[in-house]
C-alpha cells in the first residue's frame, strides 16, 4: 500500500496502523467462537472472514469517501494521530501473547474489549472533529465561489455599462451627423452611406459568442476571452461542455475562472513585445469532462512535487481551489511548465 500510494507520508502510516488495529480487534470474537468449539482453526477463520466482510462493507460504504476528503484537506499532524492505533494494536497483541502463555481468555477478553471501546470512542471524537473541519472548509469554499461569481457578474456589468455609454455617445454623434448621412444618400453615394450605417450597428452590439452549451461556463469564456483580447493576448477556445452536468454550475465556472486567471497572470509576467497566447480546450465524452489550458509564461515557475507554487504571500489559492474541485469529483489534475509554456489538464467525473 505504501509503495502504491501517491502520498507516502504519515497519512498512509495512519491508515496501515488503523487497519492493523481493526484486524487485531476482529480476532477477539473469532477466538471466542473457536473457544466454544475446542479451538478448531476453521471455527476461528470463518467468523473472522464474515466479520471482516461486514466491517469492510461498512467502512467502504460510510467512511471511505469522507476519510479520503479529510486526508486531502489535512496534511499535517498525522504523525501524532499514528500514536493512537499504534498503542491500541500494541495492547491487543500483548494480551494475545499473554493468552497464548496462560490461556486465561476472560482476562484477555476484558482488557481487549475495554481497549477497543476506548479506541472506538476516541476515533469517533476524531472523526467528528474532522467532519466539522471539513464543513468549515466547505463553507469557506462556497463563499469563495460566490465571491468569484459576484466578481464575474460585476465585470460583465461594467462591460455592459461601457458598451451602453459608448452606444449612447454614438447615437448622440449620429444625431449631429444626420445631415451628412442624408447628403450622402441624396448624392447617390450609397456605398459610403451603407458602410457608415454598418459601423453604427456594430457600436451598439455587445460581443457575445457561444463557445459551449453550458451557460455559466460560456459566460466565463466570453468574459475572459474579451479581457485577453483587450490585453493583446491571442486566444484560442475550443470547448464542448454540455448544458447539464453533475456539478454545480458556479463551481464549474469557478474552476474555469481560476484557470483563466492563472493563465492571464502568467502572460502578464512576460516582457513587453512578447507574443502572448492562451489556448483552452474542453471535451465531454458522456462520463468525463477533460479540460486543458495552455499559455506561454516565464521559465522560472517553482514546483513543489507536481504542484506549482506561488511566490506571493497568500498566493496559490486558485490552484488549491482547482485541485480541491477536481478531487471532489474523483478526477485528476496535471500541471507542467516546459520551455516557457505552462499546461494545465483537469479530468472530472461529472
Amino acid at each position: 500500500m505504501y509503495y502504491s500510494s501517491k502520498r507516502r507520508d504519515f497519512r498512509d502510516l495512519f491508515t496501515i496502523l488503523t487497519s492493523t488495529f481493526i484486524s487485531s480487534s476482529i480476532s477477539i470474537p473469532s477466538v471466542w467462537v473457536s473457544r466454544l468449539h475446542n479451538y478448531l482453526a476453521w471455527w476461528y477463520n470463518i467468523p473472522r472472514i464474515l466479520i471482516f466482510a461486514v466491517v469492510f462493507f461498512l467502512l467502504h460504504k460510510f467512511i471511505r469517501m469522507r476519510y479520503l476528503q479529510i486526508q486531502d484537506e489535512i496534511e499535517k499532524g498525522w504523525g501524532v494521530f499514528c500514536i493512537l492505533p499504534l498503542i491500541g494494536s500494541a495492547v491487543l497483541n500483548f494480551e494475545y501473547f499473554r493468552f497464548s502463555r496462560n490461556g486465561n481468555f476472560m482476562e484477555v477478553l476484558v482488557v481487549c474489549s475495554t481497549t477497543i471501546i476506548i479506541m472506538e470512542a476516541v476515533f469517533i471524537v476524531f472523526f467528528y472533529v474532522f467532519t466539522q473541519l471539513h464543513e468549515n472548509y466547505m463553507m469557506q469554499e462556497q463563499k469563495r465561489i460566490l465571491s468569484i461569481q459576484n466578481k464575474a457578474q460585476l465585470d460583465q456589468f461594467v462591460q455592459q455599462k461601457e458598451a451602453s455609454e459608448k452606444a449612447n455617445r454614438r447615437w448622440h454623434d449620429l444625431h449631429h451627423n444626420t445631415e451628412e448621412l442624408i447628403g450622402l444618400l441624396e448624392a447617390g453615394d450609397t456605398d459610403t452611406a451603407i458602410t457608415y450605417l454598418k459601423e453604427q450597428r456594430g457600436m451598439v452590439e455587445v460581443p457575445k459568442t457561444e463557445y459551449c452549451l453550458h451557460p455559466a461556463v460560456n459566460s466565463i469564456l466570453c468574459l475572459w476571452a474579451e479581457r485577453f483580447r483587450k490585453a493583446g493576448i491571442s486566444v484560442g477556445i475550443q470547448t464542448d461542455v454540455q448544458e447539464k452536468l453533475d456539478i454545480e454550475p458556479m463551481e464549474l465556472a469557478a474552476l474555469f475562472a481560476n484557470a483563466f486567471e492563472n493563465a492571464y497572470k502568467g502572460c502578464l509576467c512576460l516582457p513587453d513585445g512578447t507574443q502572448k497566447f492562451i489556448k483552452v480546450e474542453a471535451h465531454y465524452n458522456g462520463k468525463r469532462l477533460a479540460i486543458g489550458f495552455t499559455n506561454n509564461c516565464r521559465e522560472d515557475i517553482c514546483f513543489e512535487g507536481d504542484m506549482p507554487v506561488s511566490l506571493k504571500q497568500g498566493g496559490g489559492i486558485g490552484i488549491r481551489s482547482i485541485t480541491y474541485t477536481v478531487k471532489r469529483f474523483h478526477g485528476v489534475a496535471y500541471f507542467e511548465e516546459k520551455d516557457g509554456v505552462f499546461s494545465s489538464r483537469f479530468v472530472l467525473n461529472v
